[in-house]
Parts: structure tokens; C-alpha cells; sequence
């Protein structure tokens, strides 16, 4: 039996980044991913946005919540592009964020600056200037922003290989036979068994975690399944353009193609698949002629990306806020609410674990021992 620090479940860009963390701190790790590769779920089947909270500021109805989620994403936002500038595409082009409803604007600009989301005015016909193929006729305002596109590939493989220089061991393409207690049993599609355990064990799977909590815990968590589609297309412009508004399009480029999805168009599911919705994928093919009448479709492809998220209580809406939590001592569920937040969330889990998993190489603080206080001075 090999034994760990953390056991990370799931090998996603939460995984992943948890991964390369934790390993930066000094803690044993491995991952767990049942797939022969990494990220084949939604770290992968998505826009590839680098969101700068510049959507999300506007989108999520209460204001507050707004706030808190547009800032963590700018604060992913920054890390990633430190961390992987490489990794950063077209980051001389700033996108084009378009409103249709001249009523919102005040309030668009109102959260931006409380949020610290920088823009900058365009007129029209300057818009027109950078996308000469665009429509702009129902854009009542229109605005340059910092959001880019990310070669996500690019971000694993530099996480995967910096993983395993700082010591993480990778068991990929196994499938989890049993959890007991903090064990696992881990078996391949060869017949290979292994035998592994650790301290803490942390759920990174995504759309997994839900089954993994049922089968092997007997606990239902209160996760649910988002089906958004997306379409992918030839490239359509020099800089990534996206509506703020709901049921708009909005599309980033990867080289020579664009992937183009639709605000607000994720549809609650039972069934975490990826199969396409033809009139979901319709509504974007219309979103993108608004765009760019003259947009040809014939090699268009549709796909189908699914999202979870912890349901709240006080609402039934889609949650973009990250979670962390311990629903079985030992074992903690972790979710990126949006793929930006997750440089917030992982610092929150090193954090987390750092306080379960103490290191004696350093010298407590007067703070961390209650017991001490009364001999502070």
C-alpha cells in the first residue's frame, strides 16, 4: 500500500491545479483519473474564455454575488496569465463586449468599476473598424475589455509536467473499485491493482464526484447537471465579440476557428451526457447570424459540454461560485464554479489543507495555539 499526504480524485483543471499546489507546499500527492488522458470533460469542452469578471459582473442577478464572483475571476485571471503566459492567445486583441439594452448600461458600468473589471468606449463605427463583417445595429453600447482566449491544453500540460517534477504521482486510467475509509483500490483496464491511502482525500472529479459520493459513502449530495452547447466554426473575426445580454452570442478564437456559445443557455439535466440538443445548437447557429449575417455553416460542428454545481437553498439557479466542503471526514468535495475561479479555489483548499495537515518544520504563531495566549505579551 502507498501511502500520501492527499489523494486527488479527478483530473480536470481543479485536479490539476490542486495538484501542482500542494506538491509547492511540501505535500505527498496523487491523482486519480479514470480516463487514459487528462481534462476530458468540461476543463476541455469549453470556450477556452479567460473570463475577466467583465460577464459574470452583469449576468448573476443579485449584485452582490456578482461582485464576489467577477472579482475571483479577475484574480484567476491574473494568475493564469502569470503563471502560463504561453498559454495566453491573441493577447494583442482586446475582445468587444456589446449590450442591446440601453437601460442596463448605467448599471453594467456601475458593477464593472465596483468590481475593478477595466473597459474602454468604442463608438460604432470604430467597432465596425475592427470587425469589418460585423452587425452592430442592436448595439446600444459597445465597449473594449480584457477577457482572452486560453489555449486550455497548453495550461494542463505545463500543470501535469511541473506536477511531476514536484514529486506527484499520477494513476491514470484507473477506475476506483472501493473506498474504505481513507483507502483506496485502484484497478486499470490491464488487471493492475493497486492499494493506496492517505491523510485526505479530495473529490476534483466534476461530474463524477456525484456517483462516487453514492456508491462508495451512501450519500446523496446535492449536485446537479448543466447542459450548455457550443458551436465550432471557422474564424470569424480578428477579436473575440460577446454579447452581455441574455440568449446572445458570444465567441472566443483558438487559431484559426472560433468557438461560439449562448448567455444563459444552460439547461438542467439528469443524465451528465454529452449528447447535442438540435434546437439548443439552432438557437446558437441564429445568435451567430445576428452577428454575422453573412456567416456560412456548412462546416460548423455542434457539441454539448456539461457543467455541475451545488444547489442552493435559496435559489434555482445555476450557482457560479466555487464550493469547498467535507461531507465525510477526510473526504472533501471541491467545484469550480467557473473554470477562471479556479486559481481562488485551489488557494482555499492549500489553506484548508495546510491547517489538517500541519507541517513541524515551522515554528507555531502565538495565534495558533489558543492555549498559549495568555503568555502573549
Amino acid at each position: 500500500m502507498k501511502k500520501y499526504d492527499v489523494i486527488l480524485i479527478g483530473g480536470g483543471i481543479a485536479g490539476l491545479m490542486s495538484a501542482h499546489k500542494l506538491c509547492e507546499i511540501g505535500l505527498s500527492v496523487a491523482l486519480v483519473e479514470n480516463k487514459n488522458v487528462f481534462a476530458s470533460g468540461p476543463s476541455t469542452r469549453n470556450e477556452g474564455w479567460l473570463h475577466r469578471g467583465t460577464y459574470h459582473a452583469t449576468s448573476i442577478i443579485n449584485r452582490e454575488e456578482a461582485i464576489q464572483v467577477a472579482r475571483r475571476c479577475i484574480y484567476g485571471h491574473e494568475y493564469i496569465r502569470r503563471f502560463a503566459p504561453e498559454a495566453i492567445e491573441d493577447a494583442d486583441k482586446r475582445p468587444l463586449a456589446l449590450i442591446k439594452d440601453a437601460s442596463r448600461i448605467d448599471e453594467v458600468m456601475s458593477r464593472w468599476a465596483e468590481a475593478g473589471v477595466t473597459y474602454g468606449h468604442l463608438t460604432k463605427s470604430q467597432a465596425q473598424n475592427r470587425i469589418p463583417d460585423a452587425n452592430f445595429k442592436d448595439a446600444a453600447g459597445i465597449f473594449e475589455v480584457d477577457d482572452v482566449s486560453l489555449n486550455t491544453r497548453l495550461l494542463y500540460r505545463k500543470l501535469i509536467n511541473l506536477s511531476l517534477k514536484s514529486g506527484c504521482e499520477f494513476f491514470l486510467g484507473y477506475e476506483i473499485n472501493k473506498i474504505t475509509g481513507k483507502n483506496i483500490f485502484l484497478e486499470n483496464k490491464c488487471g493492475e491493482i493497486q492499494h493506496i491511502s492517505a491523510e485526505k482525500i479530495v473529490y476534483s472529479s466534476g461530474v463524477g464526484a456525484k456517483k462516487l459520493f453514492e456508491t462508495h459513502h451512501k450519500i446523496a449530495l446535492p449536485i446537479r447537471y448543466w447542459k450548455s452547447h457550443l458551436i465550432i466554426t471557422r474564424r470569424l473575426s480578428g477579436p473575440g465579440i460577446f454579447y452581455m445580454d441574455a440568449h446572445a452570442a458570444a465567441l472566443m478564437h483558438h487559431g484559426k476557428t472560433s468557438i461560439v456559445g449562448f448567455n444563459e443557455d444552460a439547461l438542467l439535466t439528469e443524465n451528465a451526457d454529452y449528447d447535442v440538443i438540435p434546437e439548443r445548437a439552432e438557437n446558437i447557429r441564429n445568435g451567430i447570424r445576428s452577428i454575422f449575417p453573412g456567416w456560412d455553416d456548412h462546416d460548423a460542428v455542434s457539441i454539448a459540454c456539461v457543467k455541475i454545481d451545488l444547489q442552493r437553498p435559496e435559489s434555482n439557479n445555476r450557482s457560479l461560485n466555487v464550493a469547498i466542503s467535507e461531507p465525510v471526514p477526510g473526504h472533501i468535495l471541491i467545484l469550480p464554479g467557473k473554470m477562471t475561479e479556479t486559481p481562488y479555489l485551489t488557494d482555499l483548499l492549500v489553506a484548508y489543507l495546510h491547517n489538517a495537515i500541519d507541517s513541524t518544520d515551522v515554528s507555531l504563531r502565538p495565534c495558533d495555539n489558543s492555549n498559549k495566549l495568555e503568555n502573549i505579551t
